[in-house]
């Protein structure tokens, strides 16, 4: 009896939540209903319950990519309600030249999983830069080699001290990696990802012992090489 009633009941609102983090607002309300209604060309207001075909409107929403996740369900009130999750940046690849230089406006984001997702047009994500001929094809951060990269790309979002001094990460078609920072304005040759995290280690003490001393001493630090460092 209550499935009867609530088919022939009509949908009285949408009630729409957006996830994500706090601050980071890719799309909203008025976005995720443009989504929905097929930019009111399919109004829902009104709409018979048992009409409305929810695998539909969620398939609708999920084709936008700044959305990672989307469930759309009825309630007992006569609500359509629509739960998205939005996608959560790791870091932004920028379009720049030979010598760092930007080209243009053009880029994409990065997701934890190696995902690549379009920029927003109404918001832009405080999150790493990064650059380099690397990037240019999507599937190269979901191969196995890739793994090494993404997972670098974790550990630098994570670390309170690298996540504060590096600017910049830039990864040449070959998979070299250099990293610019803040502090000093050096750049750090880091060499393949693989290892990273013994690398790090060494230039944490090295920035303890020699650069906090004076942080425009060096223009150029280099831990590729094992067990040294090579400074400019």
């Amino acid at each position: 009896m209550a499935e009867s009633k609530l088919g022939q009941q009509r949908c009285t609102n949408l009630v729409i939540s957006i996830q994500g983090d706090s601050g980071t607002r890719f799309l909203n309300q008025m976005d995720v209903r443009m989504l929905l209604t097929e930019n009111g060309g399919d109004p829902l207001i009104g709409a018979r319950l048992s009409d409305v075909a929810l695998h539909d409107l969620e398939n609708r929403v999920r084709r936008n990519k700044l959305i990672k996740k989307c469930q759309v369900f009825r309630d007992l009130k006569g609500n359509i309600v629509v739960e998205v999750e939005q996608e959560k940046p790791l870091a932004r690849w920028i379009n720049t030249s030979e010598n760092g230089e930007m080209r243009n406006t053009s880029g994409y984001y990065i997701n934890h999983e190696g995902v690549f997702f379009p920029l927003s047009e109404s918001y832009s994500a405080r999150t790493l830069l990064v650059s380099g001929a690397y990037f240019y094809n999507p599937q190269k951060l979901r191969s196995e080699k890739g793994a090494q990269v993404l997972e670098l790309l974790r550990f630098l979002n994570t670390d309170p001290f690298w996540k504060a001094q590096v600017t910049q990460l830039n990864v040449d078609k070959d998979g070299e990696i250099d990293l610019t920072t803040l502090l000093g304005d050096q750049r750090i040759e880091l060499g393949m990802a693989e290892g990273f995290e013994s690398k790090f280690k060494k230039l944490r003490i090295f920035y303890d012992k020699v650069l906090s001393k004076d942080w425009s001493r060096y223009k150029r630090v280099s831990v590729k090489f094992q067990d040294q460092i090579v400074c400019e």
